[in-house]
């Protein structure tokens, strides 16, 4: 039964012909095992610079293979040290967002609504809590700008391939 489900999703997947729609699908697969590293390394107690840096050397690695692969359709390893220069550039960028919003009054006044009180329960520390919710704020835009640099520098659309 999921054989036959994941076996229909692959098939319906390789029909989506816009480069952006199977970046959406792979985008959210690889940016959920990037933040699910973040949060892990995050609960183990690591600072948010040390907890990004080791989320995203893991996960450059994975997101070059299934980013390349299925989105652009690229087997070119060449890339991956492109690939890594942006990722780089990525992480600098969102290193600076986090401090930014680590210095910011903002978490606090997140973390004092009630309708986030169960943020205190979970098996974190209380004090990296803000660091969780500044990852999910910037998590999307990120995204977008990192499909855009992708096509733009490393996987460049040929000029006749209308998906792109």
């Amino acid at each position: 039964m999921i054989l036959r489900l994941l076996k229909s999703f692959i098939k319906l997947f390789w029909q989506i012909d816009s480069k952006f729609l199977r970046f959406l699908f792979v985008g959210a697969l690889n940016t959920a095992v990037s933040y699910l590293l973040f949060i892990f390394f995050i609960w183990i107690g690591l600072h948010y610079g040390w907890a990004l840096l080791a989320a995203n050397i893991i996960g450059v690695i994975w997101n070059y293979k299934t980013t390349g692969v299925l989105v652009f359709e690229s087997h070119n390893n060449r890339l991956i040290a492109k690939f890594f220069l942006l990722y780089a550039v990525l992480y600098g960028l969102n290193y600076i967002e986090l401090t930014l919003l680590d210095n910011s009054n903002l978490y606090e006044w997140i973390l004092d609504s009630h309708y986030l009180d169960f943020l205190k329960q979970l098996p974190l520390n209380q004090n990296k809590i803000g660091d969780v919710i500044g990852q999910t704020i910037v998590t999307l835009p990120n995204a977008l700008l990192s499909f855009f640099m992708m096509r733009t520098f490393i996987f460049k659309a040929k000029k006749e391939d209308p998906k792109a």
